[in-house]
This record gives structure tokens, C-alpha cells and sequence, in this order.
């Protein structure tokens, strides 16, 4: 069951490092890129459309990862209710509220940028 716990905070940790390069990348007042030519030459409706696309690029990651992240708690869900028919639930207990208390913190659900 650890693995799948592993797997959701591998995703979580995946879509964070992409964020985090997507902003490191982004131009800004005070960069020397911001003077560049090339930026300079753009209309703001050049920069605001390739702005919203890469927006939509990481709006349809989070939900990609939402789906998957929804999977896994599905097959989670199953394995747990297969380990209390064979076991009849004695230590799943313990592994429902480490799940549980991983869905009240930070999830992936909470993309807008």
C-alpha cells in the first residue's frame, strides 16, 4: 500500500518541479531577458497569447494528474476493501487514516496559475 502512497507524492513532486522550471523561465521587469529585442519586438497580445497557451498547457497537466491521482486512490480504495474481506479489516485502519490525512493536505486539485 506504500507504493501507491509513494506513487501520488511522486506525481505531486513531478508537477511541482515543472512549475517551479515554468516560473523560473518566465520573463520578467528586471530580467536582462525582459530588454531583449526579440521580446521587445512582440506585441502584448503575442506575449498574452503564448502566456495563455502555456496556461492551458498546465491547466491540462493537473487535470491529467488529477485523473491519475483519482486512480490510484480508486485502486487503493479496492485493495483496502480486498484486505478487510481476507483479513477482516484489523490494520487497514491505520493505513485509511494515513490516507485521509494526506487528502486534507496540499493536493494537486489546487492548480491555478
Amino acid at each position: 500500500m506504500s507504493w501507491l502512497n509513494n506513487s501520488l507524492n511522486t506525481i505531486k513532486g513531478q508537477v511541482s518541479t515543472l512549475v517551479q522550471e515554468v516560473l523560473a523561465e518566465t520573463v520578467g521587469p528586471g530580467d536582462s531577458e525582459y530588454c531583449d529585442p526579440a521580446v521587445d519586438n512582440r506585441t502584448a497580445l503575442e506575449l498574452l497569447a503564448d502566456t495563455q497557451k502555456e496556461k492551458e498547457e498546465l491547466d491540462k497537466l493537473c487535470m491529467e494528474k488529477e485523473a491519475e491521482i483519482l486512480t490510484l486512490r480508486k485502486q487503493i480504495e479496492a485493495l483496502q476493501q480486498q484486505q478487510i474481506g481476507e483479513s477482516g479489516g484489523g490494520a487497514i485502519n491505520a493505513v485509511n487514516s494515513s490516507l485521509n490525512s494526506g487528502r486534507n493536505s496540499k493536493t494537486v486539485s489546487n492548480c491555478s496559475y
